[in-house]
């Protein structure tokens, strides 16, 4: 904060605060639209401590633009702590290599919303992309009644355009902690992502005798990272640096980064204050987009994971957390040990493991040093796994006393009872896929297929029940009429081209509203190492079965099929579980395994399900359930955008008309 400062204007704390905070100026947080409209809110007045029946209007603007890591900016602060609540300088530091991302209001992570349960949220995102269009998806809000909003381009929205502005408004109706990204392209992979934090009363919150506090700057936003933009690797080069897998992680957009000389950048790493003998919910949000878990582990201390998605679980003991892209987990940390300063570490496990990536932060004790007095942990001599959050399905022995598997979670809050039925009113099995493509078939004149280029001389489409889906022309929330015509398709309606080769329509299936449906995951991708996190728009979905029967994908093992599947579930081998099963909006599924879903259509409208790997989800692994008939949609908001082709009737020209040169 400046010298220059109105002390009236200056918020020196608050509840939920940022511990270890300066005081933050809130001219930092005004702008025109908020000084216009009183009953507007500003960021830092929204992140508050929630009270039964005080809802607030919270306004936020997001300006999205192309800019520099670690440019001139960085010449003049080093964002802290308090700069995504209202932020006061425009460096975006990453992991001190230089190279272009795509950022909101010149921050990366982007600006954090954190807000009550049943406040409006009001965000108008203005693109000053010159050479894309975006949507923002609010990954784990529900948008019940409100489906035009959750930013899904040419499902539920129209994408916005160059020198836009679109206005995201909508009610929160679900707690918990969640993340806002770009769902247009692979721009969240360069940048466009922050947190979503809904915190509710603290009588409704069944955990809230376990922490002391819930602070603003308690919530740790992990990313993977390229030395380049994304758009270099899709659909992907024939040699070099081709790959899929990250290059770096940065733990709230900062970090170091370690090149093969072993020269390492200098840019601080995050540090995450606490007070001792207090406990603190931390909020875990794992903003991926590549194929690599993260295990976050926390030099010294133990921790009380106590949500997951958005959703209370019972509470369970860990010592570190392996999370896949799309996932959150909410944990407890106690401050008793002698204060200090604590590494952080997040580990890439898997297909990261060969480059060993990894990034570090430092938990600091107040008023203690900021620099830890042991030796840095590397990937090879990584801070003690201990009990372990969330351990790949071919590494989970559910009766070992150091691996928590998320079979064995369970919910904390009564389970709807219909999810508890023995017969679902509708049942999909969908195997999860991949099909390869010869040169010939790919690059042949006049044709136009997708494909992806995961590593040299491999071309690619991935399918969800061996579909690969491609978009409408415009959204069919609420331009349906437009597209009656066009390519939609499932497993019981196929257009005539899926007969032979690869079947690319628009998956679209339709849902009874207020029915049970039941989901069944299958991995067929027959790829070592790989789990596919699927993400569910609008629901949480409750975990009823996870299984990995034939072990993990291998040279010598057997692949999981749809048919071993049924040939399991005749015989009574696939064990549901009907004793609390813990709801999730984002699911590993299990390498080489399946995984059985079951969530209640109570919200219509149009509503994705796609693997959160942004590669697959590019190459065509998605599906669009149809929750309602359109008359049962809530109505359009006016005037909103439209788009769609335009293909006039060709006018045949005069054959008699003269044309002089000049």
């Amino acid at each position: 904060s400046g010298q220059d400062v109105d002390v009236e204007h200056v918020i020196a704390g608050y509840v939920p605060g940022i511990s270890g905070m300066v005081p933050i100026p809130q001219r930092d947080c005004l702008n025109n639209e908020i000084r216009s409209n009183g009953y507007l809110s500003n960021s830092l007045e929204c992140a508050r401590t929630c009270r039964i029946g005080e809802s607030r209007m919270c306004y936020y603007k997001f300006v999205v633009e192309r800019y520099p890591v670690n440019g001139q900016a960085c010449n003049l602060c080093m964002p802290n702590v308090t700069n995504t609540v209202c932020a006061n300088c425009q460096c975006v530091p990453g992991d001190g290599t230089q190279r272009m991302a795509l950022t909101v209001n010149r921050m990366l992570p982007g600006p954090t919303i954190q807000v009550c349960i049943g406040d409006r949220v009001v965000v108008d995102v203005v693109n000053m992309l010159k050479s894309d269009s975006l949507t923002i998806h609010w990954h784990g809000l529900f948008q019940q009644g409100s489906p035009h909003y959750d930013g899904v381009p040419h499902v539920t929205q129209c994408p916005i355009n160059f020198q836009d502005t679109f206005r995201y408004q909508f009610d929160v109706n679900n707690g918990g902690t969640h993340l806002w990204h770009a769902h247009t392209g692979s721009q969240k992979l360069d940048g466009i992502f922050g947190s979503f934090i809904v915190r509710v009363p603290s009588v409704e919150e069944p955990y809230s005798h376990l922490y002391d506090y819930d602070l603003a700057s308690h919530v740790i936003v992990i990313n993977d990272w390229f030395k380049e933009e994304s758009t270099n690797r899709i659909p992907g080069r024939r040699a070099g640096e081709t790959r899929h897998t990250a290059e770096a992680f940065l733990i709230n957009g900062k970090g170091r980064y370690v090149d093969s000389s072993g020269t390492t950048t200098n840019i601080p790493f995050e540090v995450i204050t606490v007070s001792a003998n207090q406990r603190y919910r931390f909020r875990l949000i794992n903003s991926f987009c590549t194929v690599c878990p993260g295990q976050l582990i926390i030099e010294g201390h133990n921790v009380t994971v106590i949500a997951s998605d958005g959703q209370p679980i019972e509470p369970v003991s860990v010592n570190s957390i392996i999370s896949l892209a799309g996932e959150r987990y909410d944990f407890v940390l106690n401050a008793n040990r002698k204060p200090g300063a604590y590494w952080i570490q997040l580990r890439g496990l898997d297909n990261c493991a060969p480059d060993r990536v990894q990034q570090l932060a430092i938990l600091q004790y107040e008023g203690a040093s900021t620099t830890p007095n042991t030796k840095e942990p590397t990937h090879d001599n990584p801070l003690p796994s201990g009990v372990v959050m969330n351990v790949a399905a071919e590494g989970c022995d559910v009766s070992s006393k150091d691996q928590v598997c998320l079979s064995e979670i369970r919910n904390a809050m009564p389970v709807d009872r219909g999810i508890l039925t023995k017969n679902p009113d509708v049942k999909l099995v969908l195997p999860i896929g991949v099909l390869k493509y010869k040169a010939e078939e790919i690059f042949k004149p006049n044709t136009y297929k997708n494909f992806i280029i995961p590593s040299a001389n491999l071309i690619v489409v991935e399918t969800l029940n061996n579909i690969s889906s491609i978009s409408p022309s415009a959204p069919p929330l609420s331009q349906l009429e437009d597209i009656s015509d066009e390519p939609f398709c499932n497993g019981d309606n196929l257009p005539a081209n899926c007969k032979t080769g690869v079947c690319s329509c628009i998956h679209l299936i339709k849902i009874p509203v207020d029915s049970i449906v039941e989901i069944v995951l299958i991995d067929e991708f027959n790829a070592k190492f790989v789990r596919h996190p699927f993400h569910l728009h609008g629901f949480a979905f409750h975990v009823m079965a996870m299984g990995q029967p034939l072990g993990p994908t291998s040279d010598k093992g057997f692949q999981m099929t749809t048919s071993y599947f049924h040939h399991l579930e005749l015989n009574n081998k696939i064990a549901r579980n009907y004793n609390l099963p813990p709801a999730k909006d984002t699911i590993p599924i299990p390498n080489n395994g399946y995984a059985i879903l079951r969530f209640r259509a109570n919200s219509t409208g149009f509503w994705m399900l796609h693997c959160h790997q942004l590669f697959h989800i590019l190459a065509g692994m998605e599906l669009t359930f149809q929750v309602g008939e359109p008359h049962q949609m809530p109505p359009t908001p006016k005037n909103f955008p439209r788009c769609g082709n335009f293909k006039p009737k060709i006018e045949v020209r005069n054959t008699n008309t003269q044309f002089r040169i000049a």
